[in-house]
């Protein structure tokens, strides 16, 4: 695909980035290749590295196969890779299982960029492989543009080249194929994975999928992983199956396709019933402040006279500002508990309008009345300028570069971080300090009853099932994943319950 998948597939020749052998076996069992008549059946990994998937599937027809059968059968399998080094490994591996037998095997690999192969003739019987996780955002640009225009499951956000292959897989699988990945879990409530998920409960099409979670499969911890067995045959049902443990052991349970929700919130517990109201229809979650550009909006102040500050930003300058234009903020995603000091500064070349909301402060007016503040923004302005890519920000060049929380993230709020091990909701009363790198909650019922809710090991348990993985153990808490939290009686958190709702 490009240089980062050569990258890619070259890692896992060195051993930093592959496939271990016991999931290659598991994902063959899981296919069925172990029980199934492999005479006249078409084998393909679209991403065959070094051989991680091939191996294994070519010792197996020697084994089972009349030697003069067994180059016939052996030239049914198929392997691309865009990394030749990668392919003249496999070959010699391949070359390594046949050398005792004494024949001669015209191997079917390619090079190629197999996501350029979704107009071939050839068809399937079973594709598996570990397909490259690339956000195609790192792909050089015309890549990028072909993967959105061939691909449905890719045309939006910033998705993994990982979903294509999906996509390519159910346009190669024959009939009464069937495929399976291990790849990033990520699709089961990424946005971004929405259509692959819209796909599978279309069609009904899953037979398997093991979920990893924060068990490490591979080398890289940091990549959360999961098994994907899918074909060309409608079910009712499918397996879902959770690691356990680092062992490796595992506990499943059958799901039913009419049980699947978008973003999907698979697990292995039985579904509780929860009667209420979603978190977002009684209160307004938002994201904080956002300048891309943190080290050149965050300050410290160092010292205070006559409404001068002489302040320092996260990039280590050191410069004189008016302090009128320095708020009070929070880091959402270091923050705590409520009693957490306020150790930063925002600079925010806003002011109130006469309805009462932030609006940039005219350049000529940022001129004459905060000179300090304009001479700074004109030595750093180069750096604001380089910005969401080069892209001119439409208020201003010295705006921030997203408009949201001008006004929101003042005010009483629950905040909460991006991340977390465990539920960490903090209600922040002071209302002169805004937030930033992080989520905040307006609600205008009795916080106290929310926040024993927020803080529950029911969000425990639901952020388990629908928030992401990330490392450490971390969980992913954004916006739509707890906008989705079923709240319960209402009545507990204000006497006039009907009244609840958003803090504006």
């Amino acid at each position: 695909m490009a240089s980062q998948t050569r990258s890619y597939e070259r890692k896992k020749l060195l051993g930093q980035i592959y496939t271990p052998l016991h999931i290659v076996e598991k994902i063959l069992r899981l296919c069925d290749f172990y029980d199934t008549d492999l005479s006249g059946k078409k084998i393909l990994d679209p991403a065959c590295g070094d051989g991680r998937f091939l191996i294994p599937i070519v010792a197996y027809i020697i084994e089972i196969t009349p030697v003069e059968l067994i180059p016939t059968r052996l030239e049914q399998v198929h392997g691309w890779d865009i990394d030749p080094q990668a392919l003249a490994k496999c070959r010699e591996n391949l070359n390594k299982l046949i050398r005792p037998l004494g024949i001669s095997v015209t191997w079917n690999l390619r090079h190629c960029d197999a996501l350029s192969q979704r107009n071939t003739r050839k068809r399937f019987d079973l594709i598996v492989g570990n397909p490259p996780y690339i956000r195609i955002q790192h792909l050089p640009e015309k890549q990028r543009q072909y993967i959105r225009s061939e691909y449905q499951f890719c045309r939006s956000g910033s998705t993994d080249a990982y979903v294509a292959f999906f996509e390519l897989a159910s346009i190669l699988l024959t009939k009464n194929g069937t495929c399976g990945f291990i790849t990033p879990n990520s699709f089961f409530i990424s946005e971004t994975g929405k259509p692959l998920r819209s796909y599978f409960e279309l069609h009904q099409n899953l037979r398997h999928m093991t979920n990893f979670g924060k068990i490490p499969v591979f080398e890289n911890a940091s990549t959360y992983s999961a098994i994907t067995v899918f074909g060309n045959i409608k079910m009712p049902q499918f397996t879902f199956e959770q690691c356990l443990e680092k062992d490796f052991t595992y506990q499943s349970k059958s799901i039913r396709f009419a049980e699947l929700n978008s973003p999907w919130k698979l697990s292995i517990l039985p579904t509780e019933q929860v009667s209420g109201m979603r978190l977002g229809d009684i209160c307004r979650i938002s994201v904080g402040i956002t300048t891309l550009a943190d080290r050149y909006y965050l300050f410290t102040i160092l010292e205070e006279n006559d409404g001068i500050c002489f302040a320092k930003n996260k990039n280590g300058d050191c410069v004189y500002l008016e302090r009128e234009l320095l708020k009070p903020v929070v880091k959402g995603s270091k923050l705590k508990t409520s009693t957490d000091p306020v150790t930063e500064y925002i600079l925010f070349p806003y002011q109130k309008n006469e309805s009462g909301k932030h609006q940039i402060i005219p350049q000529k007016t940022l001129e004459s009345s905060f000179p300090k503040t304009f001479s700074y923004f004109i030595k750093v302005k180069p750096a604001l300028d380089r910005r969401d890519n080069g892209k001119p920000n439409a208020v201003a060049w010295y705006a921030f570069g997203r408009s949201q929380g001008l006004d929101s993230s003042f005010g009483k709020k629950i905040i909460f971080s991006p991340m977390n091990r465990e539920p960490n909701f903090v209600l922040y009363e002071n209302p002169e300090v805004s937030v930033y790198s992080g989520y905040f909650i307006k609600y205008e019922g009795n916080p106290a009853a929310l926040l024993a809710q927020l803080n529950s090991k029911r969000m425990e348990d639901f952020i388990a099932v629908a928030g992401r993985d990330f490392q450490g153990g971390y969980k992913g808490y954004n916006k739509k994943v707890i906008e989705n939290f079923i709240v319960t009686s209402l009545v507990d958190f204000d006497e006039h319950p009907v009244a609840a709702g958003m803090i504006s």
